[in-house]
């Protein structure tokens, strides 16, 4: 079976020293390659020479199963396949397969770094059909096992099969037809049962499309792909059709969906959409703006409170202005070019190129997309679109950070915890945070310590409840602090804090005046211990090939030192090969001998270093090109803890090449607002290193579980989608995430799961070819919020009635309205939040926020079980916050009132 034909990414034309991927560069001539029907991509074109078709060697070649190797000494490739061995020098035209020569119509050669040869010399060799169509420009291989697939749509299918788990969609072009649209998927998990994939393109308004439409859209109007990969990547075709059978245009917005066809004895599964895309002008990155961010710079309540800044585009030469489209978050996930398009020029703000990157402030009469005032309590995003002279929308921006007009004071953020003595009390913990930048809007912080099996639970509400010898009160000064806790200090659940108990750390930011206090993220986690302390492991780990000595002169390793190096002696930066990396471990570390490691002092600074001439693996074999290796670093300790080292978890994967790598951005790292409890929350930094030979850089967010196996060769296949592209830069970059951004497989960021942010340098294809991955970032996690109680619930009897009344929450931050309900006395002890979520709409009342705090029952209303209120039976009230489900996601119930019982009139 052939492989991977439509993510040949993987295995990409060769190159001649023996590197990994490169990006793609375009060729003069846009000829393709398909594969038994395929559309098959490499990183260099085909191109004419000699008027003759000339295609990438081992591209071709390993996705017709064909291994292929390259010998650097004798510039010699040679690919085998069932018993056939090819033979083949650079620059010659003759060639032997198996041990008999063929002469070549012209000779293979070199085009940045990739080897090329004659279209008809892969027949020769490999024994498939080739054939040309000079009027598409198409390069067709039929391969000899290949068979015609039937497509079948069982009548009595008896076994199910998996859908494709997503599909993603590109513009490539800009012709206005299918030609323009491309589409990649994963095969579904059902190899076995499928014949084929089928592709429909939907109009995105069409609200009825399902697997039974699906199954009965005519051959005409969806585009049939034979079942053979593992990764589909396709670009239509000009005629091809929606499933209307209307010919794919401009200016219409499309999803795409893909049907698996099961074979005979099997059933078809239909995939999720795409997002939606609309064909149209494609924007290059140096025409976007970028790093948009929003900020409540006052408290007029409107347009005047609203900052945006962003980075204006790195090409200017084709744009007059920009426009600012502030679009409520929860509209923010579907809003792209074509929406901006239709929005009234009322609606946005228009912003003139400068020669500075563009900072202002929105108007009392600024509206938001749908044409509504901008006001306190809604979430917005921002979204900066360039517009040429000619007035066209060329290109749109991710959006900036969402943003809630209001008045809670920014929360301070924790950059340290450390167990720094052996009281076994409060005494043993320092915490480090950064000052809230809204000071002159608090009195002080408060700092609690939270066991880590409560921590799921710990919110703001619970917060602002504690007793006073459960927190820690520490004020501003206008630093940021560091402060050790006291002796006396309780954790949050009241008791001691003690040895060998995991705990997390928060701190809260107290308002002053009418501001709201806000709740810092939680630390990480940390467990007292007495007696041997261990050393801290070092971090981001980045490895870079700079230079072309062929030895360890060119590795250069980056990493962050241990947070606190009171316990460190020194560090042991050490290279593995790549496949004795899984089994590398502190045991086999330790023992390694010393000439075959580098050993660094410390000194209180972040390490960048680089191996000399004669440097080793830890296996004692000189460091050279060609091989995979991976760097890990030990850190040694002193003191109490001597012989306690540490061992970080490994680089990515580094192969020395000649003038191939670009190099690894160093401090790759993340902070969290807590803001949304959504992606946009995530803000994400990286410094570069040095951006000589580099294109562009790709952002990647990779669940922490998966990413022991994210490498450079993931992040190479990784689809377009499912990254974010950062414009060349040789200064800090620091951007938000949005909310519609995806994990590196395409699925959506979710609440309470650990990820962590990876950068990819991706070469030039002249300077340098080989794409380079940094180390990861710290963890982050977008925790679930949970709106505040009501306070101080009374209900009090009246004459032919219950009146219930209630303190509502500062702020009302997250809550959409209130739901007042009357319980008999008699159940109401088990009442509990889950009861009260399933409780009718038609057996409570509502309250609206920020209007009443009140109800009164009568007779002619009901109790929680629909029951009319009558006298003689008695009552308490509950009052559930319900969460509006953008700012905050989980309801609150409040505590029980004092019963209550009609007054007989």
């Amino acid at each position: 079976m052939k492989k991977k034909i439509c993510s040949a990414v993987l295995v990409t034309a060769l190159t001649v020293s023996g590197g990994l991927h490169t990006p793609s560069v375009s060729a003069a001539t846009p000829i393709k390659i398909t594969i038994d029907g395929v559309q098959l991509t490499t990183d260099q074109a085909p191109v004419m020479s000699a008027n003759r078709t000339m295609v990438p060697l081992r591209g071709v070649f390993e996705a017709l199963d064909a291994k292929v190797l390259w010998k650097q000494s004798t510039k010699t490739v040679t690919a085998t396949k069932d018993g056939t061995t090819i033979v083949l020098p650079l620059g010659s035209r003759t060639a032997t397969i198996n041990g008999k020569s063929v002469v070549l119509d012209v000779p293979a050669k070199s085009i940045k770094g990739r080897t090329v040869v004659p279209l008809r010399f892969v027949s020769e060799a490999l024994g498939e059909k080739v054939g040309w169509n000079s009027s598409t420009k198409t390069v067709s291989i039929t391969t000899t096992n290949s068979k015609p697939t039937t497509p079948t749509t069982p009548t009595t299918p008896s076994t199910s099969i998996s859908p494709v788990p997503y599909v993603n969609t590109k513009v490539v072009g800009q012709q206005g037809n299918g030609n323009d649209l491309e589409i990649s998927f994963p095969a579904s998990a059902s190899t076995k049962g499928i014949s084929q994939y089928r592709i429909l393109v939907v109009k995105a308004n069409s609200n009825t499309f399902n697997i039974n439409t699906a199954q009965n859209v005519p051959a005409a109007n969806y585009t049939a792909i034979p079942q053979g990969s593992s990764n589909y990547t396709i670009t239509l075709m000009p005629q091809a059709r929606d499933t209307d059978g209307q010919l794919i245009q401009k200016n219409v917005n499309y999803r795409v969906y893909v049907l698996a066809v099961g074979a005979t004895g099997y059933n078809n599964a239909l995939s999720v959409s795409s997002s939606i895309v609309s064909l149209g002008v494609v924007a290059t990155a140096s025409a976007i703006a970028t790093d948009v961010k929003a900020s409540d710079v006052s408290d007029n309540g409107d347009g005047r409170d609203f900052s945006v800044t962003f980075t204006k585009a790195s090409d200017e030469s084709k744009l007059s202005n920009y426009r600012v489209f502030v679009v409520k978050t929860t509209s923010a996930g579907s809003f792209s070019s074509t929406e901006a398009a239709k929005v009234s020029s009322s609606n946005y703000t228009t912003i003139n190129k400068t020669g500075s990157n563009p900072t202002t402030r929105l108007t009392n009469t600024t509206r938001d997309t749908s044409g509504e005032l901008i006001t306190t309590g809604t979430a917005y995003t921002v979204f900066v679109v360039s517009i040429t002279s000619s007035g066209d929308n060329i290109g749109i921006s991710a959006g900036s950070n969402s943003l809630t007009l209001g008045r809670t004071v920014e929360a301070p953020s924790i950059t340290k915890v450390e167990d720094v003595s052996n009281y076994a009390d409060g005494r043993d913990i320092q915490v480090t945070f950064t000052k809230s930048s809204e000071e002159s809007k608090i009195s002080g912080y408060r700092v609690f310590v939270v066991r880590s099996k409560a921590s799921g639970d710990f919110d703001i509400a619970t917060a602002n409840g504690l007793a006073s010898s459960r927190y820690i009160d520490v004020s501003k000064t206008g630093s940021d602090r560091t402060v050790t806790l006291s002796t006396s200090l309780k954790d949050s659940g009241g008791e001691a804090i003690a040895n060998d108990v995991p705990y997390r750390i928060y701190v809260m930011a107290l308002g002053s005046g009418s501001y709201a206090n806000s709740l810092s993220s939680a630390s990480s986690t940390l467990t007292l211990q007495t007696g041997t302390q261990s050393t801290g492991n070092v971090s981001g780990i980045a490895v870079s090939d700079i230079s072309d000595y062929g030895d360890g002169r060119d590795l250069q390793v980056t990493f962050n030192k241990a947070s606190d190096e009171g316990l460190v002696n020194n560090y042991r930066v050490m290279v593995v090969k790549s496949i004795n990396a899984s089994k590398f471990n502190l045991s086999t570390a330790n023992s390694v001998s010393s000439s075959n490691y580098l050993q660094i002092s410390k000194n209180g600074s972040n390490r960048t270093v680089t191996f000399s001439a004669g440097s080793k693996d830890v296996n004692g074999d000189l460091i050279k090109n060609g091989t995979n290796y991976q760097v890990f670093v030990l850190t040694t300790g002193t003191g109490n803890a001597s012989g306690n080292n540490s061992l970080s978890g490994a680089s990515s994967v580094i192969t020395l090449a000649a003038n191939a790598a670009t190099s690894a951005v160093n401090t790759v790292a993340t902070t969290n607002s807590n803001s949304t409890s959504t992606a946009s929350d995530i803000t994400f930094s990286f410094v570069p290193a040095n951006d000589t030979g580099i294109s562009e850089y790709r952002v990647y967010v990779v669940r922490a579980d998966q990413a022991g196996s994210f490498n450079v060769n993931t992040a190479n296949n990784v689809a377009a989608a499912n990254y974010t592209r950062i414009a060349k830069t040789a200064t800090k970059v620091t951007q938000a995430l949005t909310t519609s951004t995806k994990d590196y497989n395409g699925n959506a960021i979710v609440k309470d799961v650990a990820y962590r942010v990876y950068v990819l340098s991706v070469a030039d294809g002249s300077v340098r070819s080989v794409n380079t991955l940094s180390g990861a970032s710290n963890d982050f996690t977008i925790k679930t919020s949970t709106v505040a109680p009501v306070t101080n619930l009374n209900a009090t009897a009246t004459n032919g009635g219950i009146k219930v009344t209630f303190s509502k929450p500062s702020g009302e931050t997250g809550i959409a309205s209130y739901a007042v309900m009357l319980v008999p006395s008699a159940s109401s002890n088990n009442f509990s939040l889950a009861d009260a979520n399933r409780v009718s709409e038609r057996n409570y009342e509502t309250v609206t926020k920020g209007v009443y705090s009140e109800w009164t029952f009568t007779t002619t209303d009901v109790d929680i079980n629909g029951a009319a209120i009558r006298s003689g039976v008695a009552y308490k009230a509950f009052v559930l916050s319900i969460a509006d489900g953008r700012v905050a996601t989980v309801n609150a119930l409040s505590v029980a009132s004092r019963e209550a019982q009609i007054i007989a009139q």
